[in-house]
């Protein structure tokens, strides 16, 4: 188990979920958190019917931001033929 740094509620679990961040003691991933909340489910929705602490859910939304920051979009204009 990979407790991730600066995250009370995460960790990552080689072997669960392939290996991606889950709320701790869970199968649940960051992103069934994040495509509970895009379909419209409150962040008390999901806390409720995962079975987590709200403060799980409003982890996950921090780590989802972390990560999406440091990913780097190279836009090209397309050119036509």
């Amino acid at each position: 188990m990979v407790v991730l740094p600066g995250y009370k509620w995460l960790e990552a679990v080689p072997g669960r979920r392939g290996g991606r961040p889950t709320v701790r003691g869970t199968r649940v991933t960051v992103d069934d958190i994040l495509e509970a909340l895009s379909n419209g489910w409150s962040v008390e929705e999901v806390a409720e019917n995962y079975r987590i602490p709200v403060e799980a859910v409003y982890e996950a939304l921090r780590y989802a931001l972390e990560v999406l920051k440091k990913v780097e979009v190279i836009a090209v204009e397309a050119t036509s033929r």
